[in-house]
């Protein structure tokens, strides 16, 4: 058996003859389908077996881990065009080599800090990405990685979220279905006593996934269909995790002074959510080459600053979260009737605050109603450059 050796289906060109799930016998392929391979236990195949790939009508199976040169006998990828590299005659074989598509992969947690469940869920989820990184090679997907704080009722309603941590891939949920026990870490966030997800795999429950269930769980979520979308509500327990964050944090050690970070002292005037939505830009802060606009330089550092004090702001800009600007209907809206000019937006609980510049210092304490002093002098804020990348001109790298 290996453990990084296994199938790897081209949904485009399978037929669904079901060869493959008959001549298997170590159970990688879910036998009650046998006209649909589903791969179901990866780790089952033999090291460097090329059988169903040989066996393939179609040419659809490679194998994740090879290293041999091996190529299937019947692709009929690229053996019609009369060209090269450089195809030219009009077929579609370039362009079905070179398609990239998006593997949108998010990853809602409530917390980053304290959490043992969800940090030990980032660091699999990582690794499970780094494992599977052959596979997307070969399909051609683009990972985005999207991890977001779930700091209030209204994030949770966002992203219709229904338990932490969760990973879904293109929207589809790697579990299931929702089981959770009790949560030490998050209940003493809030103050109460809240349950976190259970990772069931193979029959056993997980409060940290291992690696190989995210990996199965990515390769069904790619696979298979996306499940029907049902009428969101927001779990009880979730309702009273954000109740207790904005009560009080359940110490009594003077934590939720406004002196101290802000790990916990947005439970009296209730936390909330920041997004800001930006123009398109090479790399995710825009700070990369020479002549950096000092307003990004500003932004970058204010947002750190946040961070290490347990404040989260969603940062999305245009080539590296385009879905974001299509999910929230009123950025959408926005840059329909005054184009990308209107970015960088930023969005407060919902609601549309600021456009076409970024808040200023003033204006993050403010909105995020954080106390006096957690970031350094405020400054008039003023428009960011459209030349701030290292990219020159109105086309952005």
């Amino acid at each position: 058996m290996a453990e990084n050796w296994y199938p790897v289906i081209d949904r485009a060109t399978c037929i669904e003859c079901g060869a493959c799930v008959e001549q298997c016998s170590h159970g990688v392929f879910d036998k009650s389908s046998p006209n649909k391979p589903e791969i179901i236990y990866p780790d089952g195949c033999i090291d460097h077996c090329h059988g169903c790939g040989a066996l393939c009508p179609t040419g659809s199976i490679t194998y994740a881990g090879e290293d041999t040169g091996w190529t299937p006998p019947n692709s009929q990828a690229s053996s019609d065009c009369c060209c090269d590299s450089d195809c030219s005659c009009g077929c579609d074989t370039a362009a079905a080599v070179s398609a990239v598509k998006d593997l949108n992969i998010d990853f809602l947690y409530l917390d980053l800090n304290t959490c043992e469940r969800c940090m030990a869920t980032d660091e699999t989820l990582k690794e499970a990405i780094e494992v599977l990184s052959g596979v997307f090679d070969i399909l051609g997907y683009q990972v985005k990685l999207n991890s977001v704080n779930i700091s209030s009722e209204g994030l949770a309603e966002e992203y219709r979220f229904l338990s932490s941590p969760t990973i879904r891939v293109n929207g589809a949920d790697i579990c299931a279905e929702v089981q959770e026990s009790d949560c030490a870490d998050c209940g003493a966030l809030c103050g109460d006593s809240v349950d976190c997800r259970v990772f069931v795999y193979e029959g056993v429950g997980y409060e940290q996934p291992p690696v190989a269930m995210i990996v199965d769980g990515i390769l069904k979520a790619i696979y298979g269909q996306k499940p029907e979308e049902k009428p969101y509500v927001m779990p009880e327990n979730l309702k009273k995790f954000f109740a207790g964050l904005n009560s009080n944090c359940g110490c009594d050690s003077g934590c939720c002074d406004s002196t101290q970070p802000y790990n916990n002292f947005g439970s009296e005037q209730g936390m909330k959510t920041m997004s800001i939505y930006e123009p398109a830009m090479c790399c995710p802060t825009g700070i990369c080459g020479v002549g950096v606009d000092p307003e990004l330089l500003r932004i970058s550092t204010v947002l750190d600053t946040l961070k290490k004090n347990s404040v989260t702001v969603n940062r999305y800009n245009l080539t590296s979260f385009p879905q974001e600007f299509v999910k929230n209907e009123k950025v959408n809206e926005r840059m329909m009737d005054e184009g990308v000019e209107v970015l960088p937006i930023t969005v407060v609980d919902g609601k549309i605050v600021i456009t076409k510049r970024y808040p200023g210092n003033d204006e993050f304490i403010k909105l995020l109603g954080l106390p006096a002093g957690i970031l350094p002098g405020s400054k008039p804020a003023k428009a960011a450059q459209s030349s701030s990348c290292c990219c020159s001109g109105g086309d952005c790298c």
